[in-house]
């Protein structure tokens, strides 16, 4: 028996296409975060009963938690922003007959800003998405992933991945995982100096585009790298503020210092 899993919030507008492409599956968890304000809970009630509302505390605490309420042996996880196509659902329908591993890996490709993405280290992603639910645990606040207790297999046909349909997609979730990150950097007590800040987005810029060859996929290749490069360095500013705000080096307003008058 195999549980699909999904964690949504304000995920109304899209949910209905990942939804009608895990039909083959015999049990479908939703989980939304209680925060959510669109028709997300009506649409998904529309295609299964187990429907739940969560204050959200993290991606792999939400994935977590929906897998303890499946009663599948497998799980599958998948994103409101995924599809699978025919050819994965047979690919995998046929793998479980006789499954030789305790999880699978699934290829990803991104559709990204109108175009499927096949540089920049983008394709081929792997992420276990498939896997037996006795011998799996979700860990990490951001990037999360599935610990899996065993060997695993791969499968040859990718999940599609709807990620980023605008520019103003990308920044709107930038601005929730870089706190994330920031959050775990400050945790684990990384280094957040003056070189990290400076030279840490440019390098990621000129590895995604052309160590990976990013530029091999048009202005998108070069869209994406430099928003990666952006990205890398509000993740890092916002880790340094809190480091800034921990050591209690912020100024109070109530205190400006003296200024002197120009000559």
């Amino acid at each position: 028996m195999v549980s699909a899993t999904i964690i949504a919030g304000n995920e109304g507008h899209r949910i209905t296409r990942c939804l009608d492409s895990i039909r083959w599956v015999d049990e479908i968890i939703v989980v939304v975060d209680d925060r959510t304000t669109d028709d997300t809970l009506e649409v998904a009630r529309k295609y299964t009963e187990r429907v739940y509302t969560r204050p959200f505390a993290g991606f792999a605490d939400q994935r977590q938690w929906a897998d303890e309420q499946a009663t599948g042996e497998w799980i599958f996880s998948i994103d409101c922003d995924e599809v699978v196509p025919q050819a994965l659902a047979d690919e995998i329908q046929a793998e479980l007959k006789a499954p030789r591993f305790l999880a699978y890996r699934i290829p990803h490709l991104d559709f990204m800003f109108g175009r499927w993405i096949r540089y920049g280290g983008w394709y081929p992603q792997f992420h276990v998405r498939l896997y037996r639910r006795a011998a799996s645990r979700w860990h990490r606040a951001v990037h999360e992933k599935v610990e899996i207790d065993g060997p695993m297999g791969t499968f040859r046909h990718p999940l599609l991945h709807f990620s980023h349909g605008r520019v103003d997609n990308w920044v709107n979730k930038m601005s929730l995982y870089t706190g994330l990150e920031a959050h775990a950097m400050q945790q684990n007590g990384a280094p957040v100096g003056v070189a990290r800040i400076l030279f840490e987005p440019p390098l990621m810029f000129g590895y995604k585009y052309f160590v990976l060859q990013g530029w091999r996929d048009g202005i998108h290749g070069l869209a994406l790298a430099l928003l990666l490069g952006c990205t890398r360095l509000v993740r890092n500013l916002e880790a340094w503020d809190l480091r800034q705000a921990a050591r209690g080096d912020v100024e109070s307003p109530e205190h400006p210092p003296q200024m002197r008058k120009p000559s």
